[in-house]
């Protein structure tokens, strides 16, 4: 049970990757370098996702950030109730992706602090992120309801949220979502002005 969540958890990033290499556009060039995007922004929302999911207002708010790994809490919104999770993320380099730059890590293997599982509660996976440092696009597989759901993310700073991401990342979050292997699956909005009321 476990050894198949991992390979479908494996399998979601991996099939991105491909449909990426072998689309007509241009090759991506790398930009990840997720613990420089995680200390420069200690609080980052999800802006858009294609989460199937009710969950909205996800806000992640960076502790402690070091060159392996980063400690955080993780709120949200489901049917009306304040949700949070203290979690950590162990940061690795995503085999099959696009590269990450040089001698930086493009993923985070997360798990839950309180409630330790036999598998890691989820993969972050940092596709792009955007020049000003201020977004990124990520795509997630989710273990944490006993099946695997994947999904793609876009996320932004707290320091912008109110403008929204730049072009850049919108641009490709939307490059991805034409491609994207699920073609069903469509994004929403999961930031809304009121979802600092929350937190």
């Amino acid at each position: 049970m476990v050894e198949a969540r991992i390979c479908s958890a494996l399998l979601f990033p991996l099939l991105l990757t491909a449909v990426l290499a072998f689309s007509n556009e241009e090759e991506q060039e790398p930009t990840a370098d997720i613990e420089k995007f995680l200390r420069e922004n200690k609080k980052v929302w999800v802006y858009h996702t294609t989460e199937p999911s009710k969950v909205t207002c996800r806000l992640d708010e960076y502790i402690n950030v070091n060159i392996s790994h980063a400690r955080f809490s993780r709120y949200f919104v489901d049917n009306a109730r304040k949700e949070e999770k203290n979690l950590i993320g162990k940061f690795l380099d995503w085999e099959g992706g696009v590269p990450p730059l040089q001698g930086k890590y493009d993923a985070m293997e997360i798990n839950d602090i309180e409630k330790p599982m036999d598998y890691p509660l989820s993969y972050d996976v940092y596709e792009f992120q955007g020049k000003d440092g201020k977004c990124a696009v990520v795509a997630v597989i989710d273990n944490s309801a006993g099946t695997t759901e994947t999904w793609l993310d876009l996320r932004v700073s707290d320091s912008v949220i109110e403008e929204g991401p730049a072009q850049d990342c919108k641009a490709q979050f939307e490059r991805i979502l034409r491609i994207y292997p699920e073609r069903k699956r469509v994004s929403r909005k999961s930031y809304e002005s009121q979802c600092k009321n929350w937190f």
